[in-house]
């Protein structure tokens, strides 16, 4: 790489991938946010695989798992399993259930803190 640019170009990707997951943090989670951040984040392991080497092929499996993780937010999932079924075990096992809720909510926000009693106050 023979870009005298690319440094600060690397710096100011990272710069906005943490500034997303920081308003991310402070406004909730949600699918599209989550797809952003693994989006930037891709674009961040293109842009160092550039070097080449053990690098390269190490954020290669990086990049793999990003898609796939992208993949999940996008893509349908089955129709949910009925309750109490062996396969709503399965799900509730493996979290299934909790990504679909949250996937599919309408609202992500982050949850609320818990009550404080009026004599603790």
């Amino acid at each position: 790489m023979n870009d005298p640019l690319v440094p600060e170009r690397l710096d100011l990707l990272a710069d906005a991938t943490v500034a997303l997951l920081d308003a991310a943090e402070a406004e909730g989670w949600s699918p599209s946010t989550a797809d952003d951040a693994l989006g930037l984040t891709d674009l961040l392991c293109v842009a160092l695989a550039a070097h080449g080497g053990p690098l390269e092929q190490a954020l290669g499996h990086v990049r793999a798992h990003l898609a796939a993780a992208q993949r999940a937010i996008r893509d349908d999932l089955p129709p949910a399993p009925r309750r109490g079924s062996a396969a709503a075990r399965i799900e509730a096992e493996t979290g299934v259930g909790r990504f679909r809720a949250w996937r599919d909510a309408r609202v992500h926000q982050r949850p609320t803190p818990p009550r404080v009693p009026y004599w603790e106050r």
